[in-house]
């Protein structure tokens, strides 16, 4: 009788235990999705003009899109040019 009853506490106790552990691990997660989401632009932002560190542009001579801040960059106002890499800036140039 007292082992079952030694038992019964134990298994109290552990999920007790357990519960407490679900419950931290569910609100971490919880948490993070919170802060995930908060991250997104909200709708206003989304359809206002972006900066020119989110802008993205083609190299002319791969193809591929990159943010402006990052690009090499050759020309002024509407004759700008736009490479990727030094090495795409070389292909174009040779």
């Amino acid at each position: 009788m007292i082992k079952y009853l030694i038992g019964i506490i134990i298994s109290l106790v552990v999920l007790t235990f357990v519960r407490a552990v679900w419950g931290i691990i569910q609100k971490a997660v919880v948490d993070e999705v919170k802060s995930a989401v908060s991250d997104d632009p909200t709708p206003n932002q989304a359809n206002s003009v972006p900066d020119a560190d989110t802008t993205l542009r083609k190299c002319v001579t791969c193809g591929t899109y990159k943010a402006e801040s990052l690009m090499r960059r050759h020309g002024d106002g509407d004759k700008r040019i736009f490479f990727c890499s030094v090495e795409c800036e070389k292909k174009a140039n040779s």
